[in-house]
């Protein structure tokens, strides 16, 4: 994944400079524009859940070259590393499924757990494509609109709960066993699994910007506005069938710890962004 991210951008940069060399061949009245933003502070995972959605703060930093049609009408692409957060919040969820133990003794194995949340934190590289109209003058009205890929570089989560109760039900001896902890069977409270890395796939997002840009001097400028970014794609389309604690028949037992979406308590992952942004642009 890394290695496609770091040939996408190594073709991008030869894109962008050839793309520039062409434009300024074909005219040399044409304007040019680099500019570096951050925006936030709203920036999330987005989905449909059984449980609570909570959005979380992210934010965004980047790099932009625009080529002017005209005086008030430019096409730009660039370049953004984004980071968002999420969190799913169950006051209570449980379960239960046939497992079997060390000593290949068929079981029922369940949990149960109180305030569980998971958070979600996501890196991505976003490419964005954007045609931009602005007013003229020293300080102008802009407005921008296009769409952006996203390509994940880091994905993970982190569950914890204020207790997280696990144990076995033997239908042949009509007993159920809460310990020992080295079974897999406890009662823990403030429950945390520790981070844990999951795979997201490619986002595809529609993209809006408007705000005011003030000239500075002759050759700079600087961009402050409201932008959204909405993801139109789920970047997390797998079946959801794992379990949410998964049972490990090796002693001492280390239970496995799958996500809201592995397990289909949450679904339909999308990546949301808003707030304000801060651009300086030369040209």
């Amino acid at each position: 994944m890394k290695k496609n991210i770091s040939n996408y951008i190594k073709s991008l940069a030869l894109f962008t400079v050839l793309f520039g060399t062409c434009l300024n061949g074909y005219s040399q009245d044409q304007k040019q524009e680099f500019s570096v933003s951050v925006g936030g502070p709203f920036s999330f995972v987005k989905s449909t859940s059984s449980g609570d959605f909570l959005p979380a703060n992210g934010f965004n930093a980047g790099l932009r070259y625009a080529y002017y049609l005209n005086e008030n009408i430019s096409l730009s692409l660039g370049a953004e590393y984004q980071v968002y957060t999420g969190q799913s919040k169950f006051t209570t969820l449980g379960g239960q499924y046939s497992a079997t133990d060390a000593e290949s003794e068929s079981f029922q194995f369940r949990y149960s757990a109180v305030n569980f949340r998971e958070k979600q934190n996501l890196s991505y590289i976003n490419v964005p494509i954007a045609i931009q109209f602005e007013t003229q003058g020293s300080t102008r009205f802009f407005i921008a609109a296009g769409a952006k890929v996203g390509f994940a570089l880091k994905s993970t989560y982190e569950s914890s709960a204020e207790n997280l109760t696990t144990s076995g039900y033997y239908p042949q001896y009509n007993v159920e066993l809460f310990n020992p902890a080295f079974a897999g069977f406890a009662s823990t409270n403030d429950f945390k699994s520790g981070k844990q890395d999951f795979d997201t796939k490619v986002s595809y997002s529609a993209t809006f910007e408007t705000g005011i840009k003030q000239a500075v001097g002759d050759k700079s400028a600087v961009y402050l506005g409201v932008y959204v970014d909405y993801g139109l794609n789920n970047v997390f389309d797998k079946t959801g069938d794992k379990n949410l604690i998964q049972y490990n028949p090796d002693l001492p037992v280390q239970l496995k710890h799958n996500s809201v979406y592995d397990s289909g308590l949450a679904r339909d992952m999308r990546l949301v962004s808003f707030g304000l942004k801060l651009r300086f642009a030369m040209h």
